[in-house]
């Protein structure tokens, strides 16, 4: 077969997943359904809810306002006391946010759909803190899986994006009887080496030869610290800059794993990535900054990196064309 097997990996980030969401608008604002031109949609905690949503159906306009709309709500803390305030709580008492506001808003865009209701297949990941293992939730596209086809697709997005600090530890029942569920950004914020492996493990059963993976960052925030004599920074010192190093050096590094993987198994892979930001943008941007400064920022950046790709041929690649398109 010479139709080659179409993976798009969304990276996680927070609130920061409104850059990957816009970008992805443009793009279905130009092709049509994301859904449509891919065989498989990976995404990891934000990202993870947008490529369930993708994947369902969900119009990525849609997606961009439950971020623009949902956002502010489910990441209320404005004020850098209050921040200050909730993060030491996290610290100390329980995590920073409470998760009915971002429960009730994916259960508004995702209904009552089930993984084995998507237009497409899709692979989330997430880590069961029961086992102390990683936990792919995927499609049940070939024989051997039978595990995750009648999970709710609310239940999938909430187990890989319960940030540890940010959001409540997730309980969901399993083969296994009930077991707990975090972020699947410690294990795989840049799900894209998933994708691929998920490809090449079962190449034959799907009946493909070779892949193309488009990944799409989130929007990292530029983290850099300068060399300081304090060389014993306590964990209070860092801050939400740990976690934010931490996803984002991942994400790097995946992409790094990926194209040299690319020299032994093949395929096509294009990577689109964060958009650099000015000192004063980086100080409004981070996982849970929801502020309409923040928003704005996020929405032109993912407008400015849709704008440079949208006619590329690399993007076009992933593009079914239409039978009169493929004949011209």
């Amino acid at each position: 077969m010479s139709e080659k097997y179409k993976i798009l990996s969304i990276d996680g980030g927070g609130i920061k997943g409104l850059y990957s969401a816009v970008i992805l608008e443009q793009f279905e604002q130009k092709y049509g359904p994301i859904h449509q031109h891919f065989n498989l949609i990976c995404g990891t905690s934000t990202g993870g809810i947008i490529a369930l949503a993708l994947a369902a159906g969900v119009p990525a306009t849609d997606i961009v306002k439950f971020y623009t709309e949902k956002g502010p709500l489910i990441f209320p803390h404005k004020k850098w006391w209050m921040r200050t305030f909730h993060f030491v709580k996290s610290l100390l008492y329980k995590s920073k946010y409470n998760n009915q506001i971002l429960k009730a808003a994916i259960d508004e865009v995702l209904l009552d759909r089930r993984v084995k209701d998507c237009l497409t297949h899709v692979l989330i990941p997430s880590v069961n803190i029961t086992t102390g293992k990683p936990y792919v939730f995927k499609s049940d596209y070939i024989p051997q899986y039978t595990r995750d086809s009648e999970r709710l697709l609310s239940e999938v997005a909430l187990a890989t994006s319960a940030a540890p600090i940010y959001f409540p530890i997730v309980e969901l029942e399993t083969q296994a009887g009930l077991e707990q569920f975090v972020d699947g950004g410690l294990c795989a914020n840049n799900p894209s080496l998933y994708g691929v492996q998920e490809f090449l493990a079962n190449k034959v059963q799907i009946g493909f030869e070779d892949y193309l993976l488009l990944s799409i960052s989130s929007l990292h925030e530029g983290i850099s610290i300068p060399i300081t004599k304090k060389l014993h920074k306590p964990f209070l010192g860092w801050k939400d800059q740990l976690i934010s190093l931490m996803i984002d050096s991942q994400s790097v590094a995946t992409h790094f794993h990926v194209q040299y993987l690319q020299k032994s198994a093949g395929g096509g892979y294009v990577r689109i990535p964060s958009a650099s930001l000015t000192k004063k943008e980086q100080k409004l941007i981070a996982l849970d900054m929801a502020l309409d400064s923040s928003i704005k920022i996020m929405i032109e950046k993912g407008r400015d990196m849709a704008s440079k790709w949208i006619h590329t041929k690399e993007v076009s690649q992933f593009i079914n064309k239409k039978p009169e398109e493929a004949s011209a």
